[in-house]
């Protein structure tokens, strides 16, 4: 099996792993009987953050990237490293927190040490990009992060949300014109745009924040309206859901979901360019996927659902909402796959 499968399936399952829990715990705020994954929920945004998202980052700088920039993946040794430090800090984060951040700052830290290979010229001569600067920036600030949780003894969750949605933003310097069609002019406001997305999110500053909004989405052109229609709309709602975050930073469900389900999983449906490097050095072949608007569809609709009851309105069928946001980002995987492996 090749290592970039076995990454890829290695966070699908993370996914499950981390996603199953979080379905029963807000059914059961909701007042469902039932919660047999109840010990599990608290290790819930650890194994979504640096389990799954983990994964996918590490294909994307240990494999994907990496075959774009020097022409090779990296060692394999190095990947099987990743993954046992990611897998394994991950399970370990369920039974001891500071054990699991502990491995998983050492696959963090895999990742950064990597990515100096992005700090040099190409294989065919190009001199490094803001992209290859904003990811350096965004794993240095990751193993940050980390850090000064191990140091000071204690989790502040919302905190590691920075990891994924960071490299998020570095991911669209480089690939967003690739999808909106609108070349990014100037970098400066993505580069600001994340610096102050940190800091609000760091701090819980709703100022920052919207004004980190302001830039992204005048520098993604998300808002002309060009290219395909499946990735602009996702990026659209993305972006909304980001605005969303922003500016409900005090509520602390909606704050977190916005960014962590709305924006995060939103950019990964629509953002096919990334996932498109995962499947071709994950199968060895080009991939022609025909997307389907369901996963969208039930993944916001759940979302939307969550965020009523959240500003306290409860019905009956909002018991559906945590359930049809995993339907929805489980039918995406698979209707995907079903399209790849066959």
């Amino acid at each position: 099996m090749k290592v970039a499968l076995f990454l890829m399936i290695i966070g699908i399952l993370l996914l499950l792993l981390g996603g199953i829990p979080a379905v029963f715990e807000f059914m059961g705020i909701q007042g469902f009987p039932l919660d047999p994954t109840s010990s599990l929920f608290p290790s819930h945004w650890f194994l979504m953050i640096y389990g799954f998202f983990g994964a996918l980052i590490g294909n994307e700088v240990l494999v994907a990237l990496s075959v774009e920039w020097t022409g090779r993946t990296a060692d394999n040794r190095l990947i099987i490293l990743f993954i046992i430090f990611t897998l394994i800090g991950s399970i370990s984060f369920i039974y001891n927190q500071q054990l699991g951040l502990v491995l998983v700052l050492v696959a963090m830290s895999i990742l950064l040490y990597y990515s100096k290979e992005y700090l040099g010229q190409s294989r065919i001569g190009l001199n490094p990009t803001l992209y290859n600067w904003l990811l350096f920036l965004s794993l240095m600030i990751t193993v940050t992060i980390i850090s000064v949780q191990i140091s000071l003894g204690y989790i502040i969750p919302y905190l590691n949300l920075i990891f994924p949605v960071s490299m998020v933003f570095a991911v669209m310097a480089r690939d967003i014109s690739l999808v909106t069609g609108v070349k990014l002019t100037k970098g400066w406001e993505i580069s600001l745009a994340l610096v102050l997305l940190i800091l609000g999110m760091t701090f819980r500053f709703e100022f920052l924040m919207i004004l980190a909004w302001i830039l992204s989405f005048h520098e993604s052109g998300i808002y002309k309206f060009k290219g395909r229609k499946y990735p602009i709309i996702h990026l659209f709602t993305a972006w909304l859901y980001l605005l969303i975050g922003s500016i409900f930073v005090f509520n602390y469900d909606i704050f977190i979901h916005s960014i962590a389900v709305g924006f995060l999983f939103n950019t990964v449906f629509g953002v096919d360019v990334v996932l498109m490097d995962l499947f071709i050095n994950a199968f060895q072949k080009r991939v022609s996927i025909k997307p389907s608007y369901a996963p969208y569809f039930l993944l916001n609709l759940g979302l939307l659902m969550r965020f009523i009851y959240d500003l306290g309105l409860s019905l009956p069928f909002f018991l559906l909402s945590a359930p049809l946001q995993r339907i929805g980002i489980l039918l995406f995987f698979i209707l995907t796959l079903k399209q790849v492996i066959k």
